[in-house]
């Protein structure tokens, strides 16, 4: 079964049941990316969930719920079931698939979707540079760098927005891998989320 939820009150990831009536058909953890989620605003984008039933169910629509144990409450969906397939060997492409991951490309187009004016309030000048840097060319910044940019933010001639937007539209940043740590990772250096 996938899905997505935001628990827009979580600052992390949300765990989930899949409830039909009481009983609970199915766990998972909101966390993964989705790219269709990041371009529709809804936060970073890390909301998605994969469950596996732990029953089958009838075939056809059926009344569920997506329920937060954290907060005890939920919301009721209607889920199409699809005929169960024949069972058949999963072809090793299938298995073998990479999901989705956050890359550079996804956050030059929604670089408001971290709010970094706020991590940069919380973290001060310096200790942000450091992270922004970390975070989006995996190296500290130089010192004539930490300064120009220091100054940059501090006189608000620059955003942190903008900065971020630079950084991983750097030649710099081409030749690094394009994937970025997630929000839900402990590396992850913003904490204003």
């Amino acid at each position: 079964m996938l899905g997505w939820l935001r628990d827009t009150g979580q600052p992390g990831p949300s765990p989930i049941q899949i409830r039909v009536g009481k009983q609970v058909v199915a766990e998972a953890m909101a966390d993964i990316f989705r790219p269709d989620l990041l371009h529709q605003g809804h936060g970073h984008g890390h909301h998605g969930f994969r469950a596996r039933l732990r029953r089958d169910l009838p075939a056809g629509p059926m009344d569920a719920m997506l329920f937060l144990p954290a907060r005890g409450n939920g919301i009721r969906v209607r889920l199409a079931v699809p005929p169960l397939p024949p069972r058949a060997m999963a072809r090793v492409e299938a298995l073998l698939r990479e999901e989705a991951g956050w890359t550079a490309r996804d956050l030059l187009a929604h670089p408001g979707c971290l709010r970094l004016d706020a991590s940069l309030a919380a973290m001060g000048t310096t200790r942000f540079l450091d992270a922004i840097f970390h975070f989006a060319l995996r190296r500290w910044p130089e010192k004539a760098e930490a300064t120009v940019y220091g100054q940059a933010l501090e006189s608000a001639d620059v955003t942190a927005d903008e900065l971020l937007s630079e950084l991983l539209s750097s030649r710099e940043r081409a030749e690094l891998d394009p994937g970025l740590v997630s929000p839900w990772d402990p590396e992850f250096p913003f904490p204003a989320l």
